[in-house]
Formats: C-alpha cells, structure tokens, sequence
C-alpha cells in the first residue's frame, strides 16, 4: 500500500520574496517560449529558471540543466529559499471561477514511496512518451531537487481527511497567491505529529490514481532504481498533491482534436462512413459546445470551416467488437470512441500515424481560428472525461489515450519543494 510521509519543505523566503506573484509559474509542460520570457521578466528568481518549459527544438538543454543548477546554489546561499525544520504537510487549496460557477478544490501535498507504477496501489490513467521523461530525468540528475508535485487521486466519500485538515486551516495561508488564469492559490503548514499520523492513518490502504504528472512520478521513480537509494533515503519518496476524487472543486476539462493532412479528405464521403456508427445532426458553429453538452456522453462535435454536426454513436456494440479485450469502463469512454471508431476506422489514420496528423486544443474558438486559417482541416469536439471514469479505467489497470483528460487548474509550481540529495 502507498506509504505516505510528511517532508521538510523548502520555499521561497517572505523576507527576500515579498510577492510570490512574481515568483510562481505554471507547471512546466504548460510553460511555452512566450511564457518563459514573460516569467523571466518579471522577476531573477522566478521559479521557471529551475523548473525549464517543456522539450522543444531550439533550447540548448545542456546549458538550461546547468543553469538551473546555478541558480538553485546560488539562491539557497543567498536565503532567497528556506526550509521549514520540522516534517510537515501542507494543505493546498485552489480557488477558482469557471463558466460563472466558483470552485474551491482542496488538497494537499505530502510525499509517498515510491513504487513501479501500477505494480501496487498508486496507479496511473494514460499513456507516457519518453522524451519527456528522459528531459526530467536528466534536470533531477543535476538539481537533485525534487521542483514539482504530482496530482494524485484518492477515495474518501465521508470527507475524512479534509475534515482533519481543514481544522488547520483557519489561519493565515502561509502563502496566498494569483496566478495569471485569476486561480488564486492557498499552502498551510501543517506539523502537528498528531494531526499528521491521523490524516495518513485514515489513508493508510487506499489506491491513488494519477490525475496529472504521469512523466514526473515515472522520472522519479526511474532516478531512485538509477541511484539505487535504500530505506528512507529521500530519493526514494516522490512530494504529491493529494485530492479527494469525490471534492466538489475537482474539475476535467475536455481536450479537442484537430486534424490535417488527411489525404483527398471530402465531407459527403467522410459522412457516409460515419453515418454506419453515428446519428448526424446538423448544427452551428457558435453553439456547438452547448449542443454538444446536451448529450452527456458518446457524442461529438464536428466543426469545419463550413459547417457544424453533431454526431451521436448508435450502438455501443460497435465498440466490442473492435475493442472486445478491452474492458467495458474503457469501451464506454467517449476518448476512446473518438479514437477507434472516427480517427482509425473511418480516417484510416492509425496509431503509427496519429502524431503526423492529430493535435490537441482545449479552446474551440482557437480550434476555430486554426480550422478557418487553413491550418486544419476540422476538429473533433469533446465533453470532458468524468472523474469516476479516471478512476475505474486506473483500476482495471488499463491506459486511456494520451490527451484523454485536463485537470484544471494545474498546480502551480514554486509553492514548495523537496530535496532528494539526501
């Protein structure tokens, strides 16, 4: 079962960072060449120096690890970071508007032992790519700090452990702060022994499923194996963002996707094919979305630079006899619908291929934009993945596609982190 632990976490000195605004940034997958520059400016010490952006062509990744480095020794010699001194756990919280609706989603972040994935109790939902992985491992191999949490899942439908948490949450945040999207972000430190004992006592057998961070753990997990770190060595724990999957604040936004370069691509045809597996439904652009949602589930939206459908799956029993050794959770998710039924069956565009054709978006008026420009041919528009199905395709040790879930908002880097040196 996943062992849990509290940490001494290190983070950013109030006496030397009065403004945390200028400090955080997004996760680094999220952060674009843009966004760098953007962060850079606004302060020398902004976390984005540690963390880097995702891998893309163009950055000199050697110089961007040691530069991290740099900057990490010198701003620890310098107490722009500090380190609480004793173990604790910190209570995050995440406010946020979204479609005129607020949300609260609470959890926290701690660290758990590090295990092979989906070997035990902490289980992954999609698939992984190496590069991405091979870019992590290779900034923890220098920093030797652990930067970023992951987002992990866990079941508690009597609240218990918020209920345990949240009485320590009465007080001052220790860090309070805005994000650019208007998330406003909260950390507390909690290192009441007791309080601590009981909140991993109440979580002791549960299974975790990784909500976001699926590179990040497996990075860490493949640090540990390579640095061959025994006992508690801190190498062999990874910090973690807990949230009860049952949290009223927990929300997945959908992930589109745009398509191109399908060859001699022709609507009438294209929707004679379709039309073996779904209803069509013609509607408009500008309320797709609301349409769309109408239908809950097995539906998609088509979107053109001409025009705009609904499309409505039949018959389920399309999908067993495609994906008969498939489990029924995964045969019933809309991603995976998409995937097998309209991208491979009816566009002939296979898993080998997929990367030279799909991309994703998760704003339809940029789909829009990109579609009319002529960039893409059409997007595929999607509901958003439900978090029990998360769950349940975890459970049955099965993958979804990758891009079959966006957990919003992301959890800000440069709250706190961890230090693996030992």
């Amino acid at each position: 079962m996943p062992e849990l632990k509290p940490f001494q976490g290190i983070r950013y000195n109030p006496e030397q960072i009065e403004d945390l605004t200028d400090v955080i940034c997004q996760p680094y997958d999220q952060i674009s060449n843009k966004m760098e520059r953007a962060y850079k400016n606004k302060s020398p010490y902004n976390f984005v120096r540690l963390v880097l952006t995702k891998y893309a062509e163009g950055h000199d990744r050697q110089r961007e690890y040691r530069d991290a480095k740099k900057s990490l020794d010198q701003w620890t010699k310098d107490g722009i970071f500090i380190q609480d001194s004793a173990p604790s756990i910190y209570p995050y919280w995440q406010e946020f508007t979204l479609n005129d609706k607020t949300y609260v989603r609470k959890g926290f972040v701690c660290l758990v032992r590090l295990e092979e994935l989906g070997k035990g109790n902490i289980l992954p939902h999609e698939k992984t790519l190496s590069k991405p992985k091979a870019d992590r491992l290779n900034l923890l191999r220098i920093t030797h700090r652990d930067l970023e949490p992951v987002f992990l899942l866990y079941t508690d439908a009597e609240n218990r452990v918020n209920g345990l948490i949240q009485k320590k949450c009465k007080d001052k945040p220790l860090a309070e702060v805005e994000d650019e999207l208007k998330v406003t972000h909260k950390l507390w430190c909690i290192d009441d022994a007791k309080t601590v004992e009981n909140v991993i006592k109440t979580l002791k057998g549960s299974i975790f499923v990784i909500a976001d961070g699926h590179h990040r753990y497996e990075t860490a997990y493949n640090y540990s194996t390579e640095m061959k770190t025994e006992g508690d060595h801190p190498a062999n724990f990874k910090m973690i963002t807990l949230v009860n999957i049952e949290d009223p604040g927990l929300v997945i936004l959908p992930t589109h996707r745009l398509v191109k370069d399908v060859p001699d691509f022709s609507l009438v045809p294209f929707l004679e094919k379709t039309e073996k597996y779904f209803e069509i439904t013609k509607t408009d652009r500008e309320h797709i979305t609301e349409h769309l949602a109408k239908e809950k589930s097995h539906a998609f939206g088509f979107l053109s630079a001409q025009t705009a459908y609904i499309l409505k799956l039949k018959d389920k029993k399309a999908m067993k006899k495609k994906l008969g050794d498939r489990s029924a959770a995964y045969q019933d998710l809309d991603v995976a619908i998409l995937h097998t039924l309209l991208i491979e069956d009816v566009l002939g565009i296979t898993s080998e291929t997929l990367e030279d054709h799909v991309r994703y978006e998760r704003v339809v008026r940029t789909a829009m934009r990109r579609i009319d420009s002529g960039e893409f041919q059409f997007c595929f528009v999607m509901n958003p993945t439900r978090p029990e199905q998360v769950k349940e395709i975890a459970e049955n040790k099965e993958r979804m596609p990758q891009k079959s879930t966006d957990f919003f908002p992301k959890l800000i880097s440069g709250l706190v982190h961890y230090d693996v040196s030992g």
